[in-house]
């Protein structure tokens, strides 16, 4: 098996990726031992296989397999990873030793409504007001870092940058000195000069 260092020109090979060792080997399950009537060649194959709840395939020996969409790493379409996390795909557009992709996330705020009243509690008290929780439900967009060494993935924030940058000494001073504004404005910048010093290196076949 040949490994050649990663560039932004890399395609990853097509197919269901189970786990994070597949993507590791760039070895997924190809779209010909997938179980679907839907075309492997049509552009929105993955899009749709995943909404189905579980998927089925043929595994390297012929045996059919069942799995829980949920429970899948990811898929990879014409060359691009596309990670499971917060319960929907997501493209990996920064790959290296540290990754970079967005998600979703739904974030529950409960308040209380100082303006409800309940007319039957208070029926025998006008005078009595009781506060009242309301829950609001909402998507709000959230950046990640995945350790491709790992599949470790952690919050985009200071903290993390340098979680990352302590497998290089020299950048972990340079960032950690650094005060904490001008860090969360340098994230990024020190993110792609960490990739650029310690490339990743993926298995072709």
């Amino acid at each position: 098996m040949n490994r050649v260092k990663y560039t932004p020109e890399f395609r990853f090979t097509d197919g269901l990726y189970l786990n994070f060792s597949q993507v590791k080997t760039n070895n997924p399950i190809p779209p010909t031992r997938i179980i679907s009537r839907n075309d492997p060649g049509d552009f929105n194959f993955f899009r749709d296989l995943v909404e189905n709840k579980s998927i089925s395939y043929f595994d390297g020996f012929g045996a059919q397999k069942e799995i829980s969409t949920e429970k899948i790493w990811g898929f990879c379409q014409e060359g691009k990873l596309f990670i499971n996390y917060n319960d929907e795909f997501n493209r990996i557009p920064i790959i290296g030793q540290a990754c970079h992709f967005i998600s979703d996330v739904t974030v529950i705020d409960t308040y209380s409504d100082p303006y409800y009243y309940d007319r039957y509690d208070n029926f025998y008290n006008p005078y009595y007001h009781r506060p009242y929780n309301r829950t609001s439900r909402s998507r709000e967009m959230r950046q990640y870092i995945m350790r491709f060494e790992t599949g470790e993935i952690l919050s985009y924030n200071r903290e993390s940058i340098l979680v990352v940058l302590m497998e290089d000494p020299e950048l972990y001073e340079e960032y950690n000195s650094l005060r904490k504004r001008k860090q969360s404005d340098l994230m990024f910048f020190f993110l792609r000069r960490f990739n650029e010093k310690h490339p990743i290196y993926v298995s072709v076949h």
